[in-house]
C-alpha cells in the first residue's frame, strides 16, 4: 500500500539519484578538462632567470592579457612571454619583456583596476608554475606573438600561425618577418 511516507521517500531517492547523477557528470566533466591541460602542459628542465618583481610582473600580464581565458589560455601567455625574454629582443628580465613598448595592450592603459579574487590568485599560481616549477606550453614554445580573435594586425600576414587558444591566435616569427611587431 502506497501511503504519503512511502510516496515521500520514493521521491526523495529518486531526487538523490538525480543529484548524484548530475553530480558524477560534473566530475566526469573536471576529469576530461584537467587532462586537456595536463596534455596541453609539459615540465621542462630550463631555468630562467627571475626575481619575485618579475613573478607579479608575469602574473600581471597573465590576469590583463587572459584573465577571463580558459587556464590553457593563461598559460599560453605566460609562454609567449617566457619565449620573448629567450630572444632578448624585448628585454632582458620578464619585467621587461612584460613593460615593453606597446607589446601588451594593457600597459598602455593608464588606470587599470587593481587585480583581485579568483583570477588574480589564478594567475598568480600560473606564473609561479611557470617559473618555479618551470611548466612550458607544449605547442606554443616557438611562439612570439598572439593577438585575440577579433582584431587583424598588419604583422600577422609576416607571420606563421600556430594555433588559436581560448580567444587568442598564436604566431612565431615566420620567414621574411621581422621582430618589430
Amino acid at each position: 500500500m502506497l501511503t504519503k511516507s512511502n510516496l515521500l521517500i520514493a521521491a526523495t531517492g529518486t531526487a538523490v539519484v538525480a543529484l548524484l547523477s548530475f553530480q558524477q557528470r560534473e566530475i566526469t566533466e573536471v576529469h576530461n578538462e584537467v587532462r586537456e591541460i595536463k596534455a596541453f602542459l609539459v615540465q621542462t628542465d630550463e631555468n630562467v632567470h627571475y626575481t619575485k618583481n618579475d613573478l607579479t610582473c608575469l602574473a600581471e600580464n597573465v590576469y590583463y592579457e587572459a584573465g577571463v581565458e580558459p587556464v590553457q589560455g593563461k598559460y599560453a601567455v605566460a609562454q609567449v612571454t617566457l619565449n620573448r625574454l629567450k630572444t632578448g629582443h624585448w628585454g632582458n628580465s620578464v619585467c621587461k619583456v612584460v613593460h615593453a613598448k606597446a607589446q601588451f595592450s594593457w600597459t598602455l592603459k593608464k588606470k587599470l583596476d587593481k587585480p583581485k579574487g579568483v583570477l588574480w590568485a589564478e594567475s598568480q599560481m600560473i606564473a609561479h608554475s611557470v617559473l618555479v616549477d618551470k611548466v612550458r606550453v607544449r605547442p606554443l614554445q616557438q611562439a612570439l606573438m598572439y593577438h585575440a580573435s577579433y582584431v587583424s594586425p598588419a604583422w600577422a600576414d609576416r607571420t606563421q600561425y600556430i594555433t588559436k587558444v581560448g580567444q587568442h591566435l598564436f604566431y612565431h616569427k615566420g620567414l621574411g618577418s621581422t621582430l618589430d611587431i
